[in-house]
């Protein structure tokens, strides 16, 4: 009789603890809404260097000296932005991931913006340099001017951009920290050890 209700507490407790385990539908849902994030920021990105492109086109033929520099590397730069966003939005997102793929994926997205937005970072610091540098350089100071500034102005959107997307990410990523706290798998010896935080 006591082998038999031990038996029925540990299939009893064990249906407790995986029915705490996220299902198949969950995750889909998870990874489902983190891409669409993604793709509506990287829409927001093209959006915005298309844009910038356009008018710095315009402007390209319609100003001199430092403008006209100013426009020339925003052209340049937003061509980049541009050709990353479309390249981004090309392949299809993996929406049926299990809980582990999902917590790497989840994981990269938030790296990739914080490490994005610390290379923003670089970006404006490289537009101060030329500006400062065309004080000293006239010859090429209409140059370094309008480059500068259209770093320190890229730099300044890309920074809030990439910022922006990591706190949306992280936010989301909340989900599957607690998903990943409510399984812990580790081996030990010759067996293997689940727990389950409830």
């Amino acid at each position: 009789m006591k082998q038999l209700l031990s038996i029925l507490f540990i299939v009893f407790l064990c249906n407790g603890l995986f029915s705490q385990a996220p299902t198949a539908a969950e995750l889909f849902d998870f990874n489902k809404s983190r891409n669409k994030k993604t793709t509506r920021g990287l829409q927001v990105l093209g959006g915005f260097a298309i844009a910038n492109m356009g008018v710095s086109g315009y402007m390209y033929y319609n100003t001199k000296g430092v403008d006209k520099s100013f426009h020339e590397m925003n052209i340049m730069w937003n061509g980049v932005n541009t050709v990353i966003a479309v390249a981004s939005l090309l392949p299809k997102d993996k929406n049926d991931m299990n809980l582990a793929k999902t917590n790497s994926w989840q994981s990269n997205t938030e790296a990739t913006y914080i490490g994005a937005a610390a290379l923003d970072l670089v970006y404006s610091t490289a537009g101060l340099y030329l500006t400062e540098r065309a004080k000293t350089d006239f010859s090429n100071h209409d140059k370094y001017k309008g480059w500068g500034n259209s770093l320190i102005y890229n730099g300044a959107f890309l920074f809030l951009f990439d910022t922006g997307m990591f706190i949306v990410h992280k936010r989301n990523g909340k989900k599957v920290s607690k998903m990943m706290d409510k399984i812990n798998l580790s081996t030990g010896g010759a067996g293997i050890k689940l727990t389950l935080h409830i």
